[in-house]
């Protein structure tokens, strides 16, 4: 009597990929967990937690050697305990791989090698390449931070592809942001997941530490987040979207930088949610606040 081949989660969402149906697929994936559908802008939030307001430190890094072993995900501070004095806690209790505590290049041009080259989670194993970033590499005045490459960003190798791509331009152009405006586009993973899942607490940990190190780089003016992956990241929160947008947060980067940042939805998931479309006007509106008070008090000081 035959028994029906095991394929591995790999295997499952190439096959997904191509057009199988993932519910026939899954009496084959013997060795791998329950498949998980929809994209990273359109997972179920946590309801559970809300962000308090203030300013959030982005965990400070050293260079020494990574121990053989895997390690807790580096802490991230929730709003407001770094002002409080109150101890760190964790995003996420997901150990990062011990390739992830690799030393992570101070240099722009090493930064952008070695993530190419990056072994330090199972997605790259189903990447065409990385998904470094793009846009202005000096001080922009946006950064603006996605969740995950999709199939266009992957081929492409460049972020914010396809339809997603396009409401994403669409929306920035509303607020006066032009394709040669300073912004400079990137996403919190910066590999594909397979089938468009989310990503998981391992893949973020391991993937993070590059994410803080641009932001260290680039010493943007502000942060514009989309979605509720990259928000929790840099926020240190396991807060709802809905909990965290339509207010600016603070964030400090690794220099010690003080960063103003907003929250808002992905467009991947408007696409789907159009409803969200005006909260999403009024976060972008929110974020370019930011600059026009920036400005003007550029000016007083003149």
């Amino acid at each position: 009597m035959s028994t029906a081949p095991a394929l591995s989660t790999l295997q499952v969402a190439w096959l997904q990929e191509i057009g199988l149906d993932k519910h026939m697929l899954a009496r084959y994936a013997a060795d791998s967990e329950p498949f998980a559908s929809g994209s990273a802008a359109g997972g179920v939030p946590d309801k559970t937690a809300r962000a308090p307001a203030g300013m959030v430190s982005l965990p400070m890094r050293t260079e020494a050697a990574a121990p053989a072993k895997a390690k807790s995900a580096a802490p991230m501070v929730r709003a407001g305990d770094a002002l409080a004095g109150r101890v760190p806690v964790r995003a996420s209790e997901a150990s990062a791989p011990a390739a992830a505590a690799e030393p992570v290049p101070a240099d722009w041009e090493a930064l952008k090698a070695h993530i190419a080259e990056c072994r330090a989670c199972e997605l790259h194993a189903g990447r065409s390449q990385t998904v470094f970033g793009s846009g202005a590499a000096s001080s922009p005045e946006w950064m603006i931070v996605g969740e995950a490459p999709g199939d266009f960003d992957d081929r492409a190798g460049l972020p914010f592809q396809g339809k997603a791509g396009a409401l994403l331009g669409a929306m920035l152009a509303s607020i006066g942001l032009r394709p040669d405006s300073p912004v400079f586009f990137t996403n919190l993973i910066k590999c594909r997941p397979l089938g468009n899942r989310t990503p998981r607490p391992e893949e973020i940990a391991a993937c993070r530490p590059y994410l803080e190190r641009q932001i260290a780089l680039l010493k943007p003016r502000r942060i514009l987040t989309l979605g509720r992956l990259a928000a929790q990241a840099l926020l240190g929160s396991e807060a709802d979207l809905d909990a965290v947008r339509g207010q600016v947060h603070r964030v400090r980067s690794e220099t010690g930088q003080e960063i103003p940042l907003v929250a808002t939805h992905h467009p991947a998931s408007l696409l789907m949610r159009p409803q969200h479309k005006a909260d999403a006007w009024r976060d972008l509106n929110l974020a370019r606040s930011i600059v026009i008070e920036a400005s003007e008090a550029a000016q007083t000081a003149g």
